[in-house]
């Protein structure tokens, strides 16, 4: 059931926000209604609500909304200055509006359901409070108390100790209160459930997270944060875990090519080196042809290494090098007079 943001009558009933954890399966379930419409939803599993969403567990507290500008409080402002023009007609009220109206509209659209619960209830306070003495003073009262989390974690996230410090020291009435529901007697899963703030729905999910001895922790992939049994844990999904997989096989299989144009090259080094010193210490050495073995060995090194560099590079393949090496190698035996057994 979608939320209309083109009505201009209040819904009457109380629309709130239940929160469900389950510790056993690492989820979230969020729902956004009418009370009674949840209490059915819990009881019965059938129920007309706005949301209904399972998610991985923490993922509320990592999406929340953070609003460093406090832009939901100047759409929230410009609601409230139709209230006081004394006069106005409907089309001008309503022009009045269509700013805000278009920023709550957006804002409902993104998707995550504490940013469309709190467009829903800004549209329907406003709705409410419109023909009530005092309406302006009691729509910004009761949107700003909803709203405040948003501007008081623009810098940092909610579970960060910083964010908790600053935030002890400037609770407001009804920021430290929560209800509780046990909506089936079958099922040991509670329901919080918000509707002045969400405060204390946070207070409750992170001292939660902190009793199960869970933890927020950055996938070191797509640098996303989740929740995890243990410090330990690096990745986040079965999506990151397919691409590390995959980049781990990539690196192995350059580290054994790597080695196998190594080999290649430490092989013939020693092949030249063993002739060379057969050479030198024969006991009818050839200082001539010591001397033309030592002249292509330096010459053949030289050229190996570069070539050994360039398929390291990937500039050449592999056999760029092995069929250096081959000829190289065939120079070497005809020079020694066809001579190729290891001393």
């Amino acid at each position: 059931m979608d939320y209309d943001f083109t009505k201009k009558e209040p819904v009457f009933g109380r629309i709130i926000f239940a929160l469900c954890l389950d510790h056993k399966r690492m989820r979230e379930r969020i729902i956004i209604g009418e009370t009674e419409e949840v209490r059915r939803l819990l009881e019965r599993g059938a129920g007309e609500v706005y949301c209904d969403e399972v998610h991985p567990l923490g993922q509320m507290v990592i999406d929340f909304e953070a609003d460093p500008d406090r832009l939901w409080n100047v759409s929230a402002t410009q609601l409230c200055q139709s209230y006081e023009k004394i006069g106005l007609t409907d089309t001008t009220r309503w022009k009045a509006t269509e700013q805000a109206n278009a920023f709550l509209r957006n804002k409902y659209k993104s998707g995550a359901p504490v940013v469309r619960y709190a467009a829903m209830r800004m549209w329907n306070e406003y709705l409410t409070c419109y023909n009530i003495n005092h309406g302006p003073q009691m729509f910004l009262d009761r949107v700003s108390l909803l709203c405040r989390p948003f501007h008081l974690y623009g810098e940092h996230r909610p579970w960060k100790e910083e964010a908790m410090q600053s935030l002890e020291k400037t609770l407001h009435a009804g920021e430290s209160q929560i209800e509780l529901w046990y909506p089936n007697p079958k099922r040991s899963l509670e329901c919080v459930v918000a509707y002045s703030s969400f405060q204390p729905v946070l207070f409750y999910y992170l001292k939660r997270l902190e009793e199960w001895k869970l933890y927020f922790l950055k996938c070191k992939i797509c640098g996303c944060y989740f929740v995890a049994r243990s410090r330990r844990y690096e990745l986040c999904s079965n999506k990151c875990r397919t691409v590390q997989a995959t980049e781990n096989k990539r690196q192995f299989d350059e580290r054994a090519q790597k080695q196998y144009f190594e080999q290649l090259y430490e092989a013939d080094y020693n092949y030249w080196y063993n002739r060379l010193r057969k050479v030198k210490k024969s006991k009818t050495a050839d200082p001539e042809l010591a001397a033309a073995v030592s002249g292509a060995f330096e010459a053949f090194r030289l050229e190996a290494i570069r070539r050994k560099n360039e398929v390291k590079n990937g500039k050449e393949r592999i056999q760029y090098l092995t069929d250096f090496l081959d000829d190289e190698k065939k120079k070497l035996d005809k020079l020694m007079g066809g001579n190729s057994k290891s001393p």
